[in-house]
């Protein structure tokens, strides 16, 4: 999709301004998300199986996850102002995952920095979600069509996981809000689906993900 185009050409002026930027392993000072990108992934055919593998449990994740939204709007009184954070949270890990996949960074390593940021990352999502509460489906997702390119933009751009980071460091490493399972409903269904399958492809992706 033209989405990716965008990430892409984000993630390479991103690169030439600064390669330290967006170079996981090009920083002494590195976080909590950079300093795993490339660590466990082997190379050759076995990485490309595992990446390939990485991608497709991703995908699958996000699409039990929409469904959990879908599901979450039919709760009485509250079902919208959940629809809402989950949806913010959805769109803003999409936005991310186009700059985590440019930087090959591991699965278990985005949902781990995704659930213990997930204050920031409601933040960052909720504006592409906002039209929900005033407008009509049509004139939403049309307004969707034009923020969410703005903001893969954005997040491909961002320095997000150092600044976090260094906020971390300055108020010290227990003043944060705590990781918040986010994806631990939708992660146990996907795993379910995949027990589906052969015993050994959804071996090897579990001790990757533990990893």
């Amino acid at each position: 999709m033209w989405y990716n185009d965008i990430a892409e050409h984000g993630f390479a002026a991103a690169e030439r301004s600064d390669p330290m930027k967006v170079d996981p392993l090009g920083q002494e000072d590195k976080t909590p998300l950079q300093n795993t990108a490339h660590v466990g992934r082997r190379g050759g055919l076995g990485g490309v199986m595992i990446g390939i593998g990485e991608q497709v449990y991703s995908l699958l994740l996000l699409i039990v996850f929409f469904l959990e939204v879908v599901v979450t709007g039919y709760v009485p009184y509250i079902g919208r102002a959940l629809k809402f954070l989950l949806l913010s949270w959805m769109y803003a890990y999409y936005c991310f995952e186009y700059k985590w996949n440019l930087s090959q960074v591991d699965l278990d390593k985005r949902l781990n920095f995704f659930e213990s940021n997930w204050a920031f990352f409601a933040g960052f999502g909720s504006p592409c979600v906002l039209p929900v509460l005033f407008f009509s489906p049509l004139v939403t997702y049309g307004i969707m069509a034009i923020l969410f390119p703005l903001f893969v933009l954005t997040a491909t751009g961002s320095d997000a996981e150092k600044v976090i980071s260094s906020q971390r460091i300055k108020w010290g490493e227990d003043a944060g809000l705590g990781r918040l399972p986010i994806f631990k409903a939708a992660n146990a269904i996907s795993m379910r689906v995949l027990s589906l399958f052969p015993l050994g492809p959804r071996e090897q992706l579990k001790d990757n993900k533990v990893e």
